[in-house]
């Protein structure tokens, strides 16, 4: 999965079961309806315990969670069955002529009002560069202080390079019974991710500085 982003792309490999909610972003009501039902047409329906309508739902919910988000890039994964059951999309974040250093992208993401308990932060080398690691449980604020939502998220955060922007790859769910596999999955992920930077005409710069053609 590719997204261009300003003068550079994100690039991500995601195994079987993701779904690319990203094209179901930016369309209206009746052309998400469209996708999500494309989609779950290319789900095995021998393998579907979820009816299709409930998961065409999820989806259009999802696409359009994760434009709230304002996500570049998002995705979602569904077990063996149709069951949805994490939700991973990329940030952007920045602004001109302010660069942030990864302790202060560390200590932004910790004061995050909504964590709960003590979480786990790490520094990872990722191929593309040193990222921050955190992993925690969040609690939603509900309204009158009921209906809280408890879930758990593993982000990681890195420094773009030549830009002054941070990228936030974020994983979350609510199905704790799978959080050991699905911190696993977002381990085995982010590290595919790989940021082509591009040229004044939009083609991606290979590492030896000639554009692609």
């Amino acid at each position: 999965m590719t997204v261009e982003i300003d003068d550079w792309t994100c690039q991500l490999n995601f195994p079987d079961g993701w779904v690319d909610l990203t094209t179901g972003m930016g369309l209206d009501s009746d052309g998400k309806e469209s996708w999500a039902r494309d989609v779950v047409q290319s789900f095995n329906p021998l393998d579907l315990v979820a009816s299709k309508e409930s998961i065409e739902k999820d989806l259009i919910q999802l696409a359009r969670a994760a434009e709230k988000n304002q996500a570049v890039l998002a995705a979602a994964f569904f077990a063996l069955g149709g069951a949805h059951h994490a939700t991973f999309d990329v940030q952007i974040f920045g602004e001109d002529g302010v660069a942030l250093s990864l302790d202060e992208v560390e200590k932004r993401l910790l004061g995050h009002k909504e964590i709960v308990g003590e979480p786990q932060v790490s520094r990872v080398e990722l191929p593309v560069g040193p990222a921050v690691r955190l992993q925690a449980m969040y609690q939603s604020k509900g309204v009158f202080g009921f209906g809280k939502k408890l879930s758990e998220a593993v982000s990681y955060a890195l420094l773009v390079p030549e830009t002054s922007d941070v990228l936030l790859a974020t994983m979350n769910w609510s199905a704790m019974e799978h959080s050991d596999q699905l911190a696993d999955e977002i381990d085995a992920l982010v590290p595919t991710l790989r940021l082509v930077p591009l040229d004044a005409e939009g083609n991606p710069i290979p590492e030896g500085g000639t554009p692609d053609v």
